[in-house]
């Protein structure tokens, strides 16, 4: 613990400024967190539409019904 040299009594952050910081790491966690299900909720309609394309169709792109989770991926990875 840091004290200051003006007295034996721990030196304290300014309110501010530890508000500020708890405010910018509650902040920093939820905008992770809305990354994370965008992401979640754009594999799953990715996988979605895939899912309902015909075999004509998926055979049309170079792909086959057993391909979709792999390529879903592959697609994603590449945003």
């Amino acid at each position: 613990m840091a004290f200051s040299s003006h007295t034996d009594k721990p030196a304290r952050l300014h309110a501010p400024a530890a508000i500020g910081a708890v405010l910018a790491q509650v902040g920093r966690s939820a905008l992770t967190k809305a990354r994370i299900a965008l992401k979640t909720l754009q594999m799953a309609r990715m996988m979605s539409t895939l899912s309902n394309m015909s075999d004509h169709q998926l055979a049309q792109i170079g792909i086959s019904r057993s391909d979709i989770p792999n390529y879903a991926e592959k697609l994603m990875a590449n945003d």
